[in-house]
């Protein structure tokens, strides 16, 4: 009866939890960000260029021509991280225009960033080198146009795109032209009318907000959305159930970290923006929690600490099949790459093997959290691909702090040791 329900729930939560990722808002999200993850890290690397090296405490930053090539970097970082939140609103379009089958996918996306823009104030309040304040007409910052501008992006792309798909299905709001013109002109008079009307919605409810409330839809959103997603992510609590649950969904044979990804990211990425603004103005830096901090501190190896795994069982297992296949996993772990191992042992829908996998992770994050909220390690600051191998990525992640590098190694020990047990009675259990 025991094993009847269990086999009932694990069903329910692999049917729900296949659903919420493959729900057409969810991977628009998810693939809008995979798309843009070239042009985050290039900007991150930038950052890191512009700090280890070219700048006044860089290894030449005692040299003019030094400080004047970080101009190179500043202008990467404003044509990437800078705009992050124009380019997800459009690749967030895209995608979602895909999804619905929509004629026109590249529209879709350009109708995101109009989506995304109408919300927009139109007059930006700045204060002069007199220290005189006046409002400006026609300009953005960078507040609104990076990643701390994010979340209205994806919001206004999904709103506005979704309500554009669904209005250009209804057919008597599609301009039909004769069979002789071509392909792209006919696609352009279709969505007419449907984009007329969802603009029109927008600028009403936009005019309502910066009228009727005196305030405008960036605020509204930093206040109520933003700020509280970005503030619980960074409490203790907050991040462990995060790690919690894309490694209990790991357990299931699911891509936890892809599934959640569409809701961490643009948290993760948040924070990462703040502390990359805060290394720019050499302050101090507001996060703990950021992307390339779990990247560095929970994913050693990939979901699970993975490497960890490989380490215990290369150590302490006598299953010749276990160490076979540990072996063929160990290169592609070191890259955090954890498939071969998590389906070839496997781990997932493994009762022995599960529950370090979800345990060691809840580990390793607690004492990189308070390690780095004791100071001994750097804040992360820079956005490193998610395939740079373990010691490596905690010193460039962290800026150039080493002792990230050796927190990195004591983590890995640490788990190795927590697996141990476990692979120690996997011992005895049957092939």
């Amino acid at each position: 009866m025991e094993n009847k329900d269990s086999n009932h729930f694990v069903q329910a939560l692999l049917v729900g939890a296949n659903k919420f990722s493959e729900q057409k808002h969810i991977m628009a999200i998810r693939d809008g960000f995979i798309t843009l993850m070239p042009a985050t890290i290039i900007a991150s690397f930038w950052v890191l260029i512009n700090n280890l090296v070219l700048g006044a405490n860089g290894l030449l930053g005692k040299f003019a021509w030094a400080a004047k090539l970080t101009l190179i970097g500043g202008q990467v970082y404003n044509a990437t991280l800078g705009i992050l939140a124009i380019l997800i609103a459009y690749t967030i379009g895209e995608r979602l225009t895909r999804a619905y089958k929509g004629d026109d996918p590249s529209f879709g996306g350009v109708f995101g960033v109009i989506s995304f823009f109408v919300l927009l104030p139109a007059s930006l309040a700045v204060t002069t080198a007199t220290g005189k304040n006046v409002t400006v007409a026609a300009i953005f910052s960078q507040n609104e146009t990076s990643a701390t501008g994010m979340f209205l992006a994806i919001i206004s792309s999904l709103i506005g795109v979704t309500l554009l798909c669904k209005f250009n299905k209804i057919d008597k709001l599609r301009i039909k032209m004769p069979d002789s013109v071509p392909p792209a002109l006919a696609k352009s008079f279709n969505v007419l009318i449907p984009a007329f009307l969802v603009s029109l919605i927008f600028g009403v409810v936009d005019f309502a907000v910066e009228v009727g409330l005196n305030t405008n839809w960036p605020d509204l959103i930093v206040k109520f959305f933003q700020a509280p997603l970005v503030g619980g992510f960074q409490s203790l609590a907050g991040i462990l159930m995060y790690v919690f649950l894309s490694n209990f969904l790991w357990a299931f044979g699911l891509h936890g970290t892809f599934i959640l990804g569409s809701i961490g990211e643009p948290v993760l990425l948040t924070s990462l923006q703040q502390n990359m603004d805060a290394l720019k103005a050499n302050a101090a830096l507001p996060n703990i929690v950021t992307k390339p901090f779990l990247d560095a501190f929970a994913w050693c190896g990939g979901g699970g600490m993975i490497l960890c795994l490989i380490l215990a069982v290369l150590l302490a297992s006598k299953r010749e099949d276990y160490r076979t296949i540990a072996k063929v996993g160990l290169v592609p772990s070191l890259f955090n790459v954890s498939e071969p191992i998590m389906f070839g042992m496997p781990v997932v829908f493994n009762p022995i093997l599960g529950i370090p996998l979800v345990i060691t992770p809840l580990v390793t994050t607690t004492i990189a959290y308070f390690a780095t909220a004791a100071g001994l390690v750097a804040r992360t600051s820079v956005m490193t691909p998610w395939t740079t191998p373990a010691v490596i990525s905690g010193y460039l992640a962290t800026n150039g702090d080493w002792r990230a590098s050796i927190l990195q190694i004591i983590l890995i020990a640490i788990g190795t040791l927590i697996y141990f047990p476990f692979v120690r009675f996997a011992n005895r259990t049957k092939d």
